[in-house]
């Protein structure tokens, strides 16, 4: 049965988050301006991860590739990276892509440098072998891997810059970008997340434990674009949402109402489960996702050895009314989404 939960931050903190304009000083390998302080501990870069959907020629009728990049900040070596092919239903995992090839064990003499101060300043971010390079400006980013993946990703028109209420420990930017470019030869079009975390020096440990992760991204029809993140960490209690959209002020809250019904993932023999529908709801709006393709992480095989994990992406729209996105991208992550904890927080967990 469908059921609502009520998320609170319980923290004793409430959201401190920036929506600016993406600046130069923000890719240092170091420690930016703005976390130059007190409250956010001089906090340094830990992680970079650019991540998208791409749609074959636009066509968003079609089911899209996902890409995800996971670089480890100052030693610069890669965590994790996939080019897959999504599962054919939300309780499906990848179908492969572009992963062996790209041999994270093996890469050779990982880089993060400056490369230009005029016209325009950038650092690329890239490995001899296998080849990748990926550059980033304060307007746009150009990612490049081997001989299959060439695109430029420009910017929407603010970044979101995170004190330290979203991930523990942490303070992250993320920043939404407009996908073109070709990926196997042939032309795509789609949205990516061009992010950056901060780890505070206080704290030794980048904290990932149990949460409701989402993001959602879009451009409407009539060309405005609408971006959203909301994320509930179940170990915690920390709460965050926020929701823009174009010609609007961002609307920014600390509760949330999750509207589903769980699902045990019928590949996963540890009580690990999704969600195929789900409805939020915080400060006057609420969204509405419909997952559509399933994935166990970014690799050529599904990560049955991440337990408790679970990914879908798939549609969505604010408010009550459906519409279509001319382009759209939703990443749905869950830690710790066992069917005993699932039902600890309030929500019914079935077998499919």
């Amino acid at each position: 049965m469908i059921k609502s939960v009520e998320f609170k931050n319980k923290t004793g903190k409430m959201p401190s988050v920036e929506f600016r304009k993406y600046e130069t000083n923000f890719l240092v390998a170091g420690t930016p301006d703005i976390f130059s302080n007190e409250e956010d501990d001089n906090a340094v870069i830990t992680v970079i991860s650019t991540y998208g959907e791409m749609f074959p020629n636009g066509n968003t009728d079609e089911k899209p590739y996902y890409f995800f990049r996971h670089t480890n900040g100052l030693t610069w070596d890669t965590r994790f990276v996939g080019f897959i092919e999504l599962g054919d239903t939300p309780l499906e995992y990848q179908k492969g892509g572009h992963i062996d090839n790209l041999s994270v064990d093996n890469a050779k003499n990982p880089y993060y440098k400056k490369i230009s101060d005029y016209p325009n300043e950038y650092y690329s971010l890239g490995t001899e072998e296998p080849y990748f390079e990926y550059q980033f400006t304060d307007t746009y980013a150009i990612l490049k891997e081997g001989d299959f993946f060439d695109v430029k990703a420009e910017y929407f028109p603010f970044a979101v810059v995170d004190h330290s209420s979203i991930w523990n420990n942490v303070c992250p930017i993320y920043q939404t970008a407009l996908l073109t470019g070709t990926y196997e030869g042939k032309p795509v079009l789609g949205l990516a997340h061009i992010d950056r975390s901060f780890k505070q020096h206080g704290n030794d440990k980048y904290e990932l434990l149990g949460y409701i992760d989402n993001e959602f991204d879009g451009i409407r029809e009539d060309g405005r674009r609408e971006t959203a993140i909301i994320h509930i960490d179940t170990t915690t209690e920390k709460v965050f949402a926020y929701y823009w959209l174009e010609g609007e002020e961002p609307i920014v809250s600390d509760t949330v109402i999750m509207e589903a019904e769980w699902v045990r993932l019928p590949y996963c023999n540890d009580g690990t489960c999704i969600y195929k529908e789900a409805v939020y709801r915080f400060a006057g709006k609420e969204i509405h996702f419909t997952a559509k393709w399933g994935t166990k992480g970014f690799t050529a095989h599904p990560r049955l050895d991440k337990y408790g994990q679970s990914q879908v992406m798939g549609t969505w729209y604010e408010g009550k009314t459906p519409y279509k996105h001319k382009l759209y991208m939703t990443f749905n992550e869950n830690q710790e989404a066992f069917d005993n904890h699932i039902e600890q927080l309030g929500f019914d967990v079935v077998d499919e």
